[in-house]
C-alpha cells in the first residue's frame, strides 16, 4: 500500500526540513509527498527539492505551487492529488516522531475493517511547557477526540463521505470528524489507536492555536450543524472560552507559570 503525505506550505522555508527529512528517513518506502504551496516567496521549493534530490527520492515528490483559499482547501488539493491508499496530513512545522511511523501505520491497515489509525503526539511548546497528549477519545460534545495529526485514513474515507469544508478555518478537522461521527456507524471502533511512542513531534503556534477564541467559535457552529449542540456541548464551551481567556488574562500579567502547571496536570492524567 502507498502512503500520501500532505504538507501546506507558506514561507516555511526554516522550518521545512524538520518535517522533510522525517519523512525521508521512513523505513517503509511507499510513499509520496505532496506539497501544496500557497505561493511562498522565500526558499520553501527550493529547500523542498534540495532535500528530494540529495536522497535520491525525487519521484517521490509532487509539488503544487498555486494560490489557494486557506489551509481546508490546500489539504483537499492534496487529496485530489494523492495516489496513495492511505492519506496522512502533516502541517510543515510538524514532524514525525520516528523512522517507523509508517511501518506502524501499514501494519495495522492489513485488518480491512479498520478506517483510521490515529495515536498521540509530542506536543512541542516552549511558552507553556511541552508534554505527550493522548487522544481524549471523547465524544464531540466535549472536544475532538482524536489528534488529527496523526490520523491515517483509507483513501475511501475522503471519497465517500467528502473532503475538508473551506468555509472552516481553523477547525475543518473538527468538522470532518463530526461528519463522519455522524454519517459512519460506530465510527470510534473503525479506528485504531497506536499506543507507545508518539506518532507525530507537533509544534505550537498553528493557526487555531493563535487563533482559539475563534477556532472555539468555529466548533459551536459545526455542532449546531450536526445537532449536537446539547447541554453537554453548551457547559463544555462556556468552559473553553472561559479557560481561553483565563490564559491570555494570566500570560498577559505575567502568570504563565500556572498555565504551566495546570497544563502539566492536565496531561499527566
Amino acid at each position: 500500500m502507498k502512503i500520501s503525505i500532505i504538507t501546506p506550505t507558506f514561507n516555511s522555508d526554516k522550518i521545512i526540513s524538520g518535517n522533510v527529512n522525517s519523512i525521508l528517513s521512513q523505513s517503509y518506502k511507499n510513499y509520496e509527498h505532496i506539497i501544496i504551496d500557497n505561493l511562498s516567496s522565500d526558499n520553501t521549493i527550493l529547500t523542498v527539492k534540495s532535500l528530494f534530490e540529495n536522497s535520491g527520492n525525487t519521484i517521490q515528490l509532487n509539488i503544487i505551487s498555486e494560490k489557494d483559499n486557506g489551509i481546508a482547501d490546500a489539504f483537499n488539493k492534496g487529496i485530489i492529488a494523492s495516489k496513495g491508499e492511505i492519506i496522512g496530513i502533516l502541517n510543515s512545522d510538524d514532524k514525525y516522531f520516528n523512522d517507523s511511523v509508517f511501518e506502524r501505520v501499514i501494519n495495522t491497515f492489513d485488518n480491512e475493517k479498520i478506517l483510521f489509525v490515529h495515536g498521540d503526539v509530542l506536543f512541542n511548546d516552549p511558552t507553556y511547557g511541552s508534554n505527550i497528549r493522548k487522544p481524549l477519545l471523547c465524544p464531540v460534545t466535549y472536544a475532538l477526540p482524536f489528534n488529527h495529526p496523526t490520523m491515517f485514513f483509507r483513501r475511501e474515507v475522503y471519497m465517500e463521505h467528502g473532503r475538508f469544508d473551506i468555509r472552516y478555518k481553523y477547525s475543518m478537522d473538527f468538522e470532518f470528524i463530526c461528519r463522519l461521527t455522524k454519517q459512519v456507524d460506530d465510527f470510534y471502533n473503525k479506528g485504531i489507536y497506536l499506543k507507545g511512542e508518539p506518532l507525530v513531534t507537533m509544534a505550537a503556534g498553528g493557526a487555531s492555536w493563535k487563533n482559539e477564541l475563534d477556532s472555539i467559535e468555529e466548533t459551536k457552529k459545526v455542532l449546531k450543524k450536526y445537532n449536537y449542540w446539547n447541554f453537554d456541548a453548551k457547559k463544555n464551551y462556556i468552559l473553553r472560552v472561559f479557560r481561553t481567556k483565563l490564559k491570555i488574562l494570566l500570560s498577559n500579567i505575567g502568570l504563565k507559570r500556572i498555565i504551566v502547571h495546570w497544563r502539566k496536570r492536565k496531561w499527566e492524567n
